[in-house]
């Protein structure tokens, strides 16, 4: 079980980069907004102001967002699991995101034109004893199986284990249990595309900010 959601939390913080991977351009820009409306799109499913300040549309920022949730749910259909445990986890993922709390700072605006933005969250418990009773509740269903005069196949177990941890996670998800604040500063930084001035965020930027929203820690 471990090995199963540490890979899943690697693949969350590769899709919340993934889906905010666009740029900003425009006269006036507003960095707060920027970071808030990357947030937003990236977790709430919210697209509108970020296809705004990015010049793009809102299909080509929802496509993105999917995109992250695909990531997922390849690792999910990797396994020979069933229709229905992959639908549950593809909403268990949309309902992690929405469910990240963020509240996005007053911008500082650098000498060099860039910009830093404070950014306060709180680490949704999500994979908090996630685990507990795991390797117990299996071993007990494996013996019932073969009791019951049934041989349970590895796709069977990997569905139990799969279907186990989904449990747990959505217990958590509905406690809505978070860790203290914590403020992470992201630089928004200037580049020359052409004749026109870009701003975006660093990759390694949003992967700390992402590790700070969920607890990866209790996956390990």
């Amino acid at each position: 079980m471990k090995k199963v959601t540490k890979k899943l939390s690697a693949l969350l913080i590769m899709s919340f980069a993934i889906a905010m991977s666009l740029t900003a351009c425009m006269p006036s820009f507003d960095a707060s907004g920027y970071i808030k409306a990357c947030l937003d799109a990236s977790t709430k499913g919210e697209f509108e102001v970020y296809a705004e300040l990015t010049n793009s549309s809102v299909e080509q920022v929802e496509a993105l967002y999917n995109q992250s949730i695909d990531a997922e749910m390849a690792y999910i259909e990797a396994y020979n699991v069933s229709d229905e445990t992959k639908e549950k986890f593809r909403t268990l993922f949309i309902d992690i995101y929405k469910n990240f709390k963020y509240e996005v700072g007053e911008a500082t605006r650098n000498d060099d034109n860039s910009y830093t933005v404070p950014v306060t969250t709180y680490k949704l418990q999500v994979f908090k004893g996630y685990m507990d009773g795991g390797e117990e509740y299996l071993t007990q269903y494996a013996q019932e199986q073969i009791d019951a005069g049934n041989n349970p196949t590895q796709e069977e177990l990997e569905e139990v284990i799969l279907n186990y941890m989904y449990d747990k996670m959505s217990a958590n998800l509905e406690a809505l249990e978070y860790a203290e604040p914590v403020t992470t500063d992201i630089a928004v930084t200037p580049t020359k595309n052409g004749s026109t001035v870009v701003y975006s965020a660093s990759t390694s930027d949003l992967q700390s900010l992402i590790e700070t929203l969920v607890d990866f820690e209790n996956a390990e």
